[in-house]
């Protein structure tokens, strides 16, 4: 079972992790580097890890689904591990919308906070373009799925 749209999800899922591991090392590297108040950069930092550490979940996941491709595992199977590693990143980028809802709170209290705001909003929306073409992706596998359970 290695259909084009099934490769097509992984394919995104893959670069959705990776963008969102390359902004979240960048949020990181700059962080110091911006005014922030001490409890949105804790929380900053908590969010950027937890993303890290999804990165690592997505991609050891997107390995186990390709042992289950060579092993001809049924499709909703295959949807089932996709739909699961999307959810992985809604929730992550939730906490990130989140974040960004509380600096820019912050930043409308305290304009030197602006570029933090700036930082972490950017890499967002870099992410969550990613996601929507994963989230896309995979839309297409589940509904392949569902159309080929009720043939």
């Amino acid at each position: 079972m290695n259909s084009p749209g099934v490769q097509e999800a992984l394919s995104a899922i893959r670069d959705c992790a990776l963008m969102m591991f390359e902004n979240v090392s960048y949020v990181q590297r700059e962080l110091p580097n911006v005014e922030i108040d001490d409890s949105l950069r804790s929380q900053t930092g908590e969010v950027c890890d937890a993303m890290v550490g999804t990165k690592h979940d997505i991609i050891s996941e997107l390995f186990e689904i390709d042992e289950l491709l060579k092993s001809d595992a049924e499709l909703a199977v295959i949807s089932s591990r996709l739909t699961r590693s999307i959810r992985w990143l809604w929730e992550d980028l939730s906490r990130l919308d989140l974040l960004v809802m509380a600096l820019r709170a912050d930043s409308q209290k305290n304009e030197n906070h602006t570029l933090a705001l700036i930082l972490v909003e950017e890499s967002a929306a870099n992410i969550l373009n990613a996601f929507n073409r994963a989230k896309a992706a995979i839309d297409a596998v589940v509904s392949d799925t569902n159309d080929k359970r009720n043939a």
